[in-house]
């Protein structure tokens, strides 16, 4: 298993996963954002001449991400909002995150 990989299941099995914490908190881990895209990047770079990706890792880019999309697209989402944020310009934020979760999933089946 590569550190790419084991990085990224601690960051899966972690309280600061992303889905995890929108559920736990009902908000945006913006941190936890940029440490998952990374580590998907990380492993799909160091996988890239391999023949497949590990289960647990299709499964997460598949399916969490996914579950992630959908959880911050409904509007009660964003009934409330960080200080330094308008409710607009939260919707905003979150709409610019989902557009891209949508760019790291194409990213990651592009890679299949």
């Amino acid at each position: 298993m590569r550190e790419s990989l084991k990085q990224f299941l601690a960051y899966n099995d972690s309280d600061d996963e992303l889905e995890y914490y929108i559920r736990m908190h009902a908000d945006w881990n913006e941190e936890s954002f940029v440490k998952m895209r990374q580590l998907i990047r990380k492993v799909i770079e160091d996988y890239s001449d391999d023949d497949y990706y590990p289960k647990t890792f299709v499964y997460y880019c598949m399916k969490s991400v996914e579950r992630i999309i959908g959880i911050i697209s409904r509007i009660e989402f964003c009934n409330t909002w960080p200080e330094g944020f308008t409710k607009e310009s939260y919707k905003d934020f979150i709409t610019a995150r989902i557009d891209q979760l949508e760019l790291l999933q194409k990213e990651f089946i592009g890679s299949l």
